[in-house]
């Protein structure tokens, strides 16, 4: 495990966790319509620095087939981040779950796992 990214991936998760706490907070300003649908596109590149950091976090291999493994892990257990975030807002006063946060989330996703493809960058698997 790379810790110095895995402390970064934390440190990710936490600010997205923080955000979400927050009554009533509109990351961009007065909640106009442009303003929140530029707050729902935040989640894109919020989640995708999140993915790409965790995918960061394991030692690098050449096993495809593990690969394979640990990206759907990194994806499945991201969604479920995703999801607990959603519905721990839902329990914040002026704040609400959306279905639609979480599709922009798994996009995020999707973006930052193939961005960290696209870099070129090694093939990462956790260290057996």
């Amino acid at each position: 495990m790379n810790y110095k990214y895995a402390s970064l991936t934390a440190l990710s998760a936490l600010a997205i966790t923080y955000m979400s706490s927050i009554p009533g907070y509109s990351v961009f300003g007065s909640g106009s319509l442009t303003d929140q649908f530029v707050s729902n596109l935040a989640h894109i590149p919020a989640y995708a620095v999140l993915s790409f950091l965790c995918l960061k976090s394991f030692k690098k291999k050449e096993d495809r087939k593990q690969l394979f493994m640990i990206n759907g892990l990194i994806c499945f257990a991201l969604l479920l981040f995703a999801i607990s975030d959603e519905i721990h807002q839902s329990f914040v006063p002026g704040r609400i779950a959306s279905f639609m946060d979480i599709g922009l989330d798994i996009i995020g996703i999707v973006v930052g796992l193939a961005a960290a493809k696209s870099l070129k960058m090694p093939v990462v698997i956790a260290e057996s």
